[in-house]
């Protein structure tokens, strides 16, 4: 879903629901999805041996290379050091 889409369900403009959602959970609606979904791909990496491409693809990244990219530049870190521990 579509910030607009959220909004218009809770009877809000787009600019509103951003603000509220930040000032509810801390961080702006879309960093709290990317947040969910890096620590998804955290739990796979750490609990499974499920292929890091596969691990990308369940948590919502488009490759294994976008995964890396987010996990390095929010993280610090690369989905084989989290694997590795």
């Amino acid at each position: 879903m579509t910030i607009p889409e959220l909004a218009a369900l809770c009877g809000l403009s787009s600019g509103h629901f951003s603000e509220a959602f930040a000032r509810t959970f801390g961080l702006p609606p879309h960093r709290y999805v990317l947040e969910l979904r890096l620590e998804h791909a955290e739990r796979l990496l750490r609990e499974t041996d499920t292929p890091i491409p596969e691990v990308a693809f369940l948590s919502g990244f488009s490759s294994q290379s976008h995964l890396t990219h987010m996990m390095r530049a929010h993280w610090g870190k690369t989905p084989n050091k989290v694997r590795a521990g």
